[in-house]
């Protein structure tokens, strides 16, 4: 881990060294700024979670598990983490034959897997090109389905999944400007991967096309449709699955209104819950889900903020009987959950507290390709307390 950073700071010096030096016959000279937050999360769970990093990035109350008459997930789990602390490097240079240019590195402690906790991990890396009319996006990023307009702001790590899409992906994003936007992206996957199955193996990448309406600071909506490509088994043919979104923002006086809609098959890289299975022919079938949330949030004074999350997915099966199944948390049937927070802020420092009340209800999949209850519903009542610093 050491050498990982020693590397990055190295690396980020050096561009920051060089920025200095230029010549001042330059149109646009070299550049850097740096930002990021020191985060420290306080974490209490009334039950064990499904979740990464030691609890940090909790999902869904686990289902239940009985021994000898005793649900085991029935117990509580605390812990302290900062590992989402983060750095951000956002480089600045000449034009590129007239359009300007632009870069960003991201990276935080997350690590990539539990066993790398702590580690530097990639976030966000890529150039960018800009005009009076259109950005060209080469890197990775957010995926299109985490509309950076548009997403809850909730102290937990998790913003709102499994209800929020939540990924980033190397990709090549052309977005136009005005007030209506077209957004075109093509891309494959990283570190959020399609369970069970490969999009890099299939040749194709993913598509990605988005209308986007009106302004981020007062009104703006928007709809987009994504087709994915992939390949469970090398030589098997691919598993083609299309995705929908809607969304919106708006402000009401002090209070912002967001809200967001998501109906798609086989969503596992967006960590939304299902995947896919074979049917009886042994043809792959995808698993459909359907994903909403809405969220208000303002500020009560200019030292304290609020917000109040909520969200619903719920899964429609396979639509005809399987024989295998993949997924994430695919036997899910459906899940809700509330989360109010409220934060005090002064200066640089931020220290919010969010109670968060998830319910799922885990069941089978029947003869039919649904999915059924098959036991109660299980809860976890989780309280955040964060401490935020920014720089």
């Amino acid at each position: 881990m050491k050498n990982q950073i020693s590397t990055f700071l190295i690396i980020l010096l050096a561009i920051s060294s060089f920025s200095y030096g230029q010549s001042n016959d330059l149109d646009k000279k070299y550049g850097i700024n740096w930002s990021g937050f020191v985060k420290t999360d306080f974490m209490y769970d009334t039950r064990q979670v499904v979740s990464s990093r030691e609890g940090h990035f909790a999902v869904l109350p686990a289902a239940e598990d009985i021994e000898d008459g005793k649900d085991l997930n029935d117990q509580s789990n605390f812990n302290i983490l900062s590992i989402q602390t983060r750095l951000k490097a956002a480089i600045s240079g000449p034009d590129f034959f007239g359009m300007k240019t632009s870069g960003a590195i991201e990276a935080a402690f997350f690590g990539n897997s539990d066993a790398s906790i702590g580690e530097l991990r990639l976030r966000n890396a890529f150039v960018q090109l800009s005009n009076d009319n259109i950005e060209i996006l080469m890197g990775q990023y957010w995926h299109p389905m985490f509309v950076t307009a548009v997403f809850p702001g909730t102290y937990s790590f998790n913003t709102g999944v499994p209800f929020q899409p939540f990924s980033r992906n190397p990709q090549l994003r052309i977005t136009t400007k005005g007030k209506v936007k077209f957004i075109g992206a093509l891309f494959t996957e990283r570190d959020f991967q399609t369970k069970g199955a490969s999009v890099s193996k299939s040749g194709i990448p993913q598509f990605h096309a988005q209308l986007q309406f009106g302004n981020a600071s007062k009104t703006l909506g928007g709809v987009g449709f994504n087709v994915k490509s992939s390949q469970p088994n090398l030589g098997d043919d691919n598993l083609t699955s299309t995705a929908f979104i809607g969304y919106f923002k708006t402000k009401l006086g002090n209070t912002t209104w967001k809200a967001e809609a998501t109906y798609g098959e086989n969503m596992t890289d967006l960590l939304q819950i299902g995947g896919f299975g074979t049917n009886s022919n042994g043809d792959y079938v995808n698993n459909k889900t359907l994903s909403m949330w809405t969220e208000f949030c303002g500020d009560f004074s200019e030292t304290m903020e609020w917000g109040l999350f909520g969200g619903y997915t719920e899964n429609d099966g396979f639509g005809e009987a399987i024989t295998y199944e993949n997924g994430f948390l695919g036997t899910v049937e459906n899940a809700f959950r509330v989360a109010p927070r409220i934060g005090w802020k002064s200066g640089a420092l931020t220290i919010g507290v969010e109670g968060e009340f998830t319910n799922a209800q885990y069941g089978e999949i029947d003869g039919n390709g649904d999915i059924t209850s098959s036991s109660d519903a299980v809860n976890n009542f989780r309280l955040v307390t964060s401490a935020i610093y920014t720089f």
